[in-house]
Parts: structure tokens; C-alpha cells; sequence
């Protein structure tokens, strides 16, 4: 067994029809149903240049992490997610495979890092930036990624950002959630509000029904002090001794 831990000094999430902290709670107490047919966040922290290139979840990407990291002092940033700009990417591919030239932009674009350089692009930050695909476990890889550069520069604060949006209609068999388009960031630092023990799974695992970024946030709004997650590979037991964000 190992363990991580930090301190939450700011949170923000962002979904079609979730844009605050009162929605996303009206979320949580409705048994985390998503909104019909919302329209996609405000995403003004972008200039307009780049916004009308951007896919929908790179913009939600980016303005999740502009907005956290505009009144703090990042030196390092971690974004995860499962599938990342597949979208972008199956479109891609199939335009080539129906006859039509690629498109420039649309190819630099569509790839697992494309949220993470249009943020540093969009905010003029030249910040550090990882990112990673860890699969179900991929969000509590980059809390991992994050503590252990807390863990070697304890004054410092670190972006971490987990997105994804549901699979295109060609891999929907394979779809294991039935969320909405979403980025859930927090910056963290160095502390022990949150400590997270990582161990072997249980013999039959159950996933969440919620990728992992948001059903931590789910327990977070519940204010669960301790709660587990489990995957086939991972079982994360988690204990938040405090709510609030750190002033």
C-alpha cells in the first residue's frame, strides 16, 4: 500500500448546463443527472482567434484551467483523461478515409496533449505542463503525478485538470459512462487535507458509474469524509479531513 496526499486550495468544474458551484450541487442532489440539450459553458477566458478553431471540450479544458490558474501562481500543470480529442480524431480520419485532404489544424489538434498547449497558448503562461492517459485511474495517476512534485518542492502549487467527453457513435459499444462533456480542476499544494491510500483491487472491482474525476466530486459536494474507489487495477480509499478550499 501507498499513500498521497495535499491540500485543495481551489476547485472548478465545468459542463454543459454546470457552470457554478450551485448547479453542479444541484447535480449532485439529483442523483447526478446530467441537463438536456444545455448549451456549452462560457468559455471567455479565450481569446476569439482560438476559440473558433477549438473543439467543444478543449474549450471547457481551457477555461477551466485559465480560470484557476488567473489568480495563482502555478508553476506546473497535470491534465488527464481517458480518450482525450478522440472526437476530433475519428472525424479526422474519417474525412481522409472519404477522399478529403486533412485539415492542417484539425491534425494538430487531435492529439492527447492539445488541451495543455492551448492553455499555456491561451493564457500566455509559459507553465510546465504533463499530460497524461492512465486509462479508468487516469485522474488519481495525476493526483499522484502532482503530490510528487509537491512532495519535492512543497511551496509551490500544481494545476491538475481531468477531462473527457463521451466516445463517438463508432466506439459506443465500448462507452462505460453516460456523462456529459466535462474538466474538473483543482489547484493543489502541499498538506494533508486530503490523504489517499492506494492498494491491490478486490477480487471482483466494482468501477464507479462516474469517471473518477467526478464522483470524487460528488463526494466532495456530499462533504463524505471517507469514501472509496476501485477499479480493475487500483482500489483508492480516500480521507478529506476539511471542505473548504485553502485560503
Amino acid at each position: 500500500m501507498s499513500s498521497i496526499q495535499f491540500n485543495i486550495q481551489s476547485l472548478f468544474a465545468l459542463s454543459p448546463g454546470l457552470e457554478n458551484p450551485a448547479d453542479w450541487a444541484k447535480w449532485q442532489q439529483n442523483q447526478c443527472q446530467w441537463p438536456g440539450d444545455a448549451a456549452a459553458p462560457a468559455s471567455s477566458a479565450i481569446p476569439a482567434m482560438m476559440r473558433r478553431r477549438m473543439s467543444p471540450l478543449s474549450k471547457i479544458v481551457v477555461q477551466v484551467a485559465a480560470t484557476l490558474s488567473a489568480s495563482e501562481d502555478i508553476v506546473y500543470s497535470v491534465f488527464s483523461s481517458r480518450h482525450g480529442e478522440l472526437q476530433r480524431t475519428v472525424q479526422l480520419l474519417q474525412e481522409i478515409l472519404a477522399g478529403e485532404p486533412a485539415s492542417p489544424t484539425a491534425f494538430s489538434q487531435s492529439v492527447h496533449n492539445t488541451a495543455a498547449g492551448l492553455f499555456t497558448i491561451a493564457t500566455k503562461k509559459p507553465i510546465p505542463a504533463t499530460s497524461l492517459a492512465g486509462g479508468v485511474d487516469g485522474f488519481h495517476y495525476a493526483l499522484l503525478e502532482a503530490f510528487i512534485y509537491l512532495n519535492q518542492h512543497p511551496d509551490k502549487k500544481v494545476l491538475v485538470v481531468d477531462f473527457d467527453a463521451p466516445l463517438p457513435e463508432i466506439y459506443s459499444q465500448f462507452e462505460p459512462y453516460t456523462n456529459a462533456p466535462y474538466a474538473m480542476g483543482m489547484v493543489l499544494k502541499a498538506g494533508d487535507q486530503v490523504q489517499i491510500q492506494r492498494a491491490a483491487p478486490a477480487p471482483k472491482p466494482k468501477d464507479t458509474t462516474l469517471p473518477q474525476a467526478l464522483e470524487f466530486y460528488r463526494q466532495w459536494l456530499n462533504k463524505t469524509s471517507s469514501f472509496e474507489m476501485e477499479s480493475a487495477r487500483q482500489h483508492w480509499a480516500w480521507q478529506v479531513g476539511d471542505f473548504k478550499c485553502s485560503d
